[in-house]
């Protein structure tokens, strides 16, 4: 089985609270009255407290084309997946050297060649090292990456594989869009990138995965995701999402529980990209979890905003930091994303 051997973010370079991001939200819609007011109550009732931003504010908010900010995406998303990449080979002690596949995920940008060619060179990897760049996966492509390596790793017992996410959801941002999508991401979203290290047969500490599953539900394919318009991303943020998680996620999560011959009372740690407040709240009422199992997914939110694939791997890394993890533990890794699917991972730390 493979084991996750250390987790790693490096965010964007600027940081704002809600409190100074507020004023540069009035500027954006001033004369707009009611969408403003909305704005700002679900900015003040999202439980984000601070975002991070790879350009600084005024840029956000200042248009241009799409070329100017796809250009931007790959500057930035090159920069800050390096960092990440560095950090989370250095904890878990592997050389660049050393890894055998590198799968790469993000939805806010296009990049030919993809940002794992970029690294394989800057971090002068292998010339055979394997190359898997996802995209178009959304929130759930942090899970699904570690769900694919696990996967590749089983055939490869004696491989490392290093799993990236970069979101620059900032340079998405649309100033003309005055949608409740548009002003949702604008409450919520931040930059960042995280990667995983993960090793074959390995003796040494680490998370293993024992299972994975992926499950699409039908006739939810318009509840979130991007259309590609002239001004670049505009972002679909339905309305129906928490009702059809809240419809679903229980006996989705439960049936590759049991088939684990586990039940939701055998998870110790709870690996849970938040998406928002409200879907934070589902897991709560619908799988019966107390708020301290979703602490870490209710941390990352509120210190970093929703940071899309990147999200479930900085919260991997908080549990795997806290040291609170025991032999034999169990865990339970779980993101969404458009299609819609719920991506599930089983998890199972190594003496």
């Amino acid at each position: 089985m493979a084991s996750i051997l250390s987790a790693a973010k490096r965010l964007g370079d600027y940081r704002y609270t809600q409190e100074e991001v507020e004023p540069w939200l009035r500027r954006w819609l001033d004369g707009s009255g009611e969408a403003l007011e909305l704005l700002l109550r679900m900015a003040r009732n999202s439980q984000v407290a601070a975002r991070a931003s790879a350009v600084p504010i005024e840029e956000v908010f200042r248009e241009r084309s799409f070329e100017e900010k796809n250009d931007l995406y790959t500057q930035k998303a090159i920069e800050l997946a390096e960092e990440a990449a560095r950090r989370a080979l250095g904890q878990a002690g592997v050389a660049p050297e050393e890894i055998d596949l590198i799968i790469s995920v993000s939805c806010t940008g296009f990049m030919i060649p993809s940002v794992d060619a970029h690294l394989i060179n800057r971090l002068e990897m292998r010339p055979d090292t394997k190359r898997l760049p996802m995209t178009e996966m959304g929130c759930a492509a942090g899970a699904t990456a570690l769900a694919r390596a696990s996967e590749y790793l089983r055939a490869f017992p004696r491989h490392k594989a290093l799993v990236l996410s970069v979101e620059l959801a900032t340079l998405t941002f649309q100033p003309g869009d005055l949608s409740m999508d548009n002003l949702v991401s604008a409450a919520i979203f931040g930059d960042g990138a995280a990667a995983a290290v993960l090793a074959g047969d390995t003796r040494r500490p680490g998370a293993r995965i024992v299972d994975c599953r992926t499950t699409t539900l039908p006739g939810t394919t318009g509840l979130m995701g991007f259309h590609l318009s002239n001004s670049g991303f505009r972002i679909i943020l339905s309305k129906e999402i928490p009702s059809a998680v809240r419809a679903r996620v229980k006996p989705v999560v439960e049936g590759f529980l049991r088939d684990n011959g586990l039940s939701l009372q055998d998870i110790r740690h709870f690996v849970f990209h938040p998406g928002g407040k409200r879907i934070l709240e589902v897991y709560h009422s619908e799988l019966g979890l107390p708020e301290e199992s979703l602490r870490f997914s209710a941390k990352v939110l509120r210190e970093h905003g929703n940071l899309s694939s990147s999200s479930v791997l900085v919260i991997l890394e908080e549990v795997l930091r806290s040291g609170e993890a025991e032999a034999g533990d169990n865990g339970l890794l779980l993101a969404m994303g458009p299609g819609f699917t719920i991506e599930q991972l089983l998890l199972r730390w190594n003496d």
